[in-house]
């Protein structure tokens, strides 16, 4: 009989492995956050100053509208570029996990080694994000220009209906950059599938891992940030080890 870490076992044991470990991965964790941040800025701002322009020229909203919807194409298809540096991430924290040698050089692996299933991955996360949450986000946008208050009702039956599908769909899903490193052979859409399959029945204690990490947000946010840089390597290390113990259980 299979048994499975407790949600407080992962966590003692993400703890246990990040210990004199924080330096590194504080780097790789604000060299991504850079790297993504800077991508997404200069995307917005080319964005906002060509909508000015293109209104002042023609006058027309549906013209600057049209823009706008282009440069969220944009964000989307660099939003899946850029979350090929998640697999780099995985490696880092899983060699960390495992007692390897871990390097900054990791969060370009993914870029390096058979980039194609890496974005096949990326591609699903970010679309299954983007389809069930863009619609809230929109029609929160309509109320904020607005104020009309049917368009908030909207905006919240929207995003209800879209996290109910988010949920149980990225919790499938989550482990996949994982996987691929474990199974190098299998193609994008293989590692997909053999995620979902191997998620069912495990995506409530994923789902509870991620809860217990809110207290911790909170308190990360009352000290202006400062403290995530601390949270997300440990928490990307529970991910790690929550994977191992998925994939190695013991046995009772």
């Amino acid at each position: 009989m299979k048994h499975y870490k407790k949600t407080y076992e992962i966590k003692n044991m993400a703890k246990d492995k990040m210990e004199n470990k924080y330096g590194g991965a504080i780097l790789i964790m604000l060299l991504s956050a850079l790297i993504s941040g800077i991508v997404r800025l200069s995307i917005n701002s080319v964005c906002t100053a060509t909508m000015n322009t293109v209104y002042a020229m023609t006058g027309s909203a549906g013209a600057a509208t049209g823009i706008s919807f282009l440069f969220d194409a944009l964000l989307i298809i660099s939003g899946i570029l850029l979350g090929v540096m998640n697999a780099g991430i995985a490696l880092y924290f899983l060699n960390l996990a495992c007692g390897h040698t871990a390097s900054i050089r990791d969060l370009f692996y993914g870029f390096r080694t058979d980039s194609g299933k890496f974005l096949v991955i990326s591609a699903a996360l970010t679309l299954s994000h983007t389809l069930c949450l863009w619609p809230g986000q929109y029609l929160g946008q309509n109320y904020f220009a607005t104020r009309e208050l049917t368009w908030l009702l909207y905006a919240l039956a929207a995003i209800a209906a879209g996290l109910c599908i988010y949920i149980p769909v990225s919790l499938g899903i989550a482990l996949s950059f994982y996987l691929v490193l474990d199974f190098p052979q299998n193609s994008g859409k293989e590692t997909l599938s053999l995620c979902w399959r191997i998620m069912r029945g495990q995506r409530r204690r994923l789902f509870l891992l991620e809860l217990g990490f809110l207290p911790l947000m909170l308190l990360c946010i009352l000290s202006f940030g400062i403290g995530f840089l601390w949270l997300e390597p440990y928490m990307q290390m529970a991910y790690a080890c929550f994977f191992l113990d998925l994939m190695n259980p013991r046995s009772i």
